[in-house]
């Protein structure tokens, strides 16, 4: 709220991408919903993250300031036409339901923690790993001596697992680190992958 207050005496907006709000471990607190707490805060959400339905190609902007965001429609209309009908019919459908959808969600999370806390701790020597406090990504640093670009080159085209290297990554903030990598663990389906990394990595150190 501090963030709030300081932007409120400047008449700053905040821009709060929201697009995993909901989603994380279960239990989890959640920030509130920055249109909900201050009259120049913009929400933005989308359909294809926290709710999985990323085909739908539904988002949204929310505010409290009716005069900005008749002007953020009027550039949209400039821009395209209109949102898919069946697309916004099954959004509408799926937001009703929006508990139901992220607990789902957020169970696949809970299964899958637990798979990669054992994966990186079957290769500590490698890896640098701490469960992020939310959302369903991570970035762990790689410890290996031929660095994170190598590794994960060699294992998308050795081993058809993509990881993103922290070098392709920039920020205007300041300096990114080089020798971490993206994850996620919010979809089904994560064995066949850890698999494939651990045959990868024992094969690569007989070699």
């Amino acid at each position: 709220m501090a963030l709030v207050e300081l932007c409120r005496t400047h008449g700053i907006y905040i821009l709060h991408d929201e697009i995993f709000h909901g989603l994380g471990p279960s239990g989890i607190r959640h920030l509130p919903f920055i249109a909900d707490v201050y009259e120049r805060g913009l929400s933005l959400n989308v359909m294809s993250k926290s709710f999985g339905m990323p085909d739908l190609r539904i988002g949204w902007i929310a505010c409290q300031d009716s005069n900005l965001i008749s002007r953020m429609e009027r550039m949209k209309h400039y821009l395209s036409i209109c949102n898919a009908g069946p697309s916004e019919r099954l959004a509408k459908i799926a937001l009703q339901n929006r508990g139901q959808l992220l607990a789902r969600n957020c169970r696949i999370v809970d299964e899958n923690l637990p798979k990669w806390d054992a994966f990186f701790a079957r290769h500590a020597d490698l890896f640098e790993w701490r469960q992020p406090d939310g959302g369903c990504t991570a970035f762990p640093r790689y410890k290996g001596t031929e660095g994170v670009e190598e590794f994960c080159r060699s294992l998308v085209e050795e081993s058809g697992v993509l990881l993103l290297p922290g070098t392709i990554f920039s920020s205007c903030l300041g300096l990114v680190p080089d020798d971490r990598f993206r994850l996620g663990f919010g979809r089904s389906g994560l064995d066949e992958g850890l698999a494939a990394m651990d045959a990868h990595i024992l094969r690569n150190r007989a070699d």
